[in-house]
């Protein structure tokens, strides 16, 4: 939400932040209204956005200590080294991706001393570029050729379409959205775009 309303401007987004923290636990503490509306991005301080948060009846009672308590756990997410920590907007979830593709290439039970460096960059590639391009780039930098329109080259289309397939994951989560499968289908084709124009140039 920070990086949207100042336009990922790290330096503006820590200016903010101590004062986002503290019209949080004013909030919290059931006082909506001015802290809001002046420093919170979530609240507009008329006391409506406070039920999509906590029951409209409870009200926190909060010491002193609680406050300070509260702040100290928003500076895991809020303090400017954690910003800078998180300023690629990355998540947990893709290095964990990464790290399962690495296993993938290099598995914990052998030991690959010569190409363990190959096959990770190997890897990186082809997550960076998708199968086809990945393959076509390791084989232009040996200086082996392919002809178009070969059975090779039928066969790397053949296995990047399979690659791109959207999995049983992609169609369930949009239908919790309510989006209809077809239009799921378009929308993680459309996230491969890059890679189908690379590939075309590619293939010229």
């Amino acid at each position: 939400m920070a990086h949207k309303f100042y336009n990922g401007d790290l330096n503006k987004i820590k200016q903010s932040m101590p004062k986002v923290a503290d019209a949080i636990v004013a909030c919290f503490g059931g006082y909506c209204g001015e802290p809001c509306k002046a420093s919170s991005l979530v609240c507009c301080g008329n006391y409506r956005q406070a039920k999509n948060y906590m029951p409209m009846t409870v009200k926190l009672r909060m010491t002193e200590g609680d406050k300070v308590l509260l702040l100290k756990s928003m500076d895991i997410m809020l303090s400017p080294i954690a910003l800078d920590k998180t300023k690629l907007l990355t998540s947990t979830q893709k290095c964990e991706a990464v790290n399962r593709s690495y296993q993938a290439v290099n598995p914990k039970i052998i030991t690959n001393p010569r190409n363990f460096a190959g096959r990770i960059h190997g890897k990186v590639l082809k997550l960076n570029n998708g199968y086809a391009v990945s393959v076509l780039l390791k084989t232009k930098s040996l200086g082996a050729t392919l002809t178009k329109g070969s059975s090779v080259i039928r066969q790397i289309r053949k296995t990047d379409a399979i690659s791109k397939k959207p999995n049983n994951d992609v169609i369930q989560n949009a239908k919790l959205l309510g989006m209809r499968h077809d239009s799921a289908v378009t929308i993680y084709m459309n996230a491969c775009i890059t890679i189908k124009v690379s590939l075309t140039l590619y293939m010229l």
